[in-house]
């Protein structure tokens, strides 16, 4: 990789990838709504996210494009947000696709957001999704999910090889759920949320960056791709490895799905977030080569409490 540009890449996820490509010497390019600030790794473009610009000659001689954009999903879902959820994360795909159709020389490989919530909530001891599966959920996130990867779906010009990334929860210091979840176990919080027996499908940092990166150079894969480490956890095991790295004395209290829901309400944000089954892994990855960093929880957590 010589150049990547990154959509949306001023966040969490952007920010840890642009850092890796960075340090080898890549060329990183930022379209952000935003301005860049003092601590911002890569080179800033204004976007925002709706309509062609400038911005679009930036695609030229690309090597790879990854889009991150998307309003963030940790609010109510009222009518306004689900219309800030969905058209960010649709208008940016497409208007993307109409940038890449009017260059002479665009990105040889295109990765675009989706998420991992896309498929149907599995409980038990059921197997896990993987690329393979067809019982998709329903409901407002899925309906995101669809139409996000719809308007990826849409011709652009030959040889463009496009993926989809069906996100799980990726855990770093930096942003994203971990630091909220730490927070809790060091409050004593730290118990159980909801029935507990819920599955969690999540991802370490450093496994996003390597998969990121393996998924740009290596031509073989195109289309759906879960980012899940393979070994899925209940929530009940989540928290307790949460407690026994952060916990004072490996207490945590639990929380019944009432007062998640409750607490939902008052921190403003979506309890499906937590309540929901997400048990998910990829069958791509690791028939394609990819070898994972952090494939069990204890070993990701125990990294990121150092």
């Amino acid at each position: 990789m010589k150049k990547v540009v990154l959509a949306g890449g001023s966040g969490f996820l952007g920010q840890a990838l642009a850092g890796s490509l960075l340090s080898d010497g890549c060329e990183v390019v930022i379209f952000s709504r935003g301005p860049s600030t003092e601590r911002a790794l890569g080179r800033f473009v204004p976007w925002d996210g709706q309509g062609l610009g400038e911005w679009k000659a930036e695609l030229e001689g690309a090597d790879a494009l990854l889009n991150l954009t998307g309003r963030s999903v940790d609010c109510r879902y009222t009518k306004e947000n689900r219309q800030l959820i969905l058209n960010s994360r649709v208008d940016s795909t497409r208007v993307l696709g109409e940038a890449i159709r009017g260059c002479t020389d665009g990105p040889k490989v295109w990765l675009n957001s989706s998420t991992a919530t896309l498929y149907k909530d599995r409980r038990g001891n059921l197997a896990p999704h993987d690329e393979g599966s067809q019982d998709f959920g329903s409901g407002f996130s899925v309906e995101v999910a669809q139409a996000w990867e719809k308007a990826l779906g849409k011709p652009v010009i030959e040889g463009v090889r496009k993926v989809a990334l069906r996100i799980s929860i990726v855990l770093g210091k930096d942003g994203g759920a971990f630091p909220v979840m730490r927070s809790f176990a060091r409050l004593g919080l730290g118990g159980a949320q909801g029935p507990g027996s819920q599955w969690m499908s999540w991802l370490h940092i450093d496994d996003w960056v390597g998969v990121a990166r393996f998924l740009m150079e290596n031509q073989s894969v195109d289309g759906p791709v879960n980012l899940a480490a393979p070994n899925p956890v209940t929530n009940a095991f989540f928290m307790r490895e949460m407690r026994k790295s952060f916990a004072p004395l490996g207490i945590g209290l639990p929380a019944p799905s009432l007062f998640v829901r409750i607490g939902a309400f008052f921190m403003r944000t979506a309890p499906e977030l937590v309540l929901k089954s997400r048990k998910v892994v990829s069958a791509t990855l690791p028939e394609a080569g990819y070898s994972f960093k952090n494939p069990d929880l204890a070993q990701a957590i125990r990294s990121l409490a150092s």
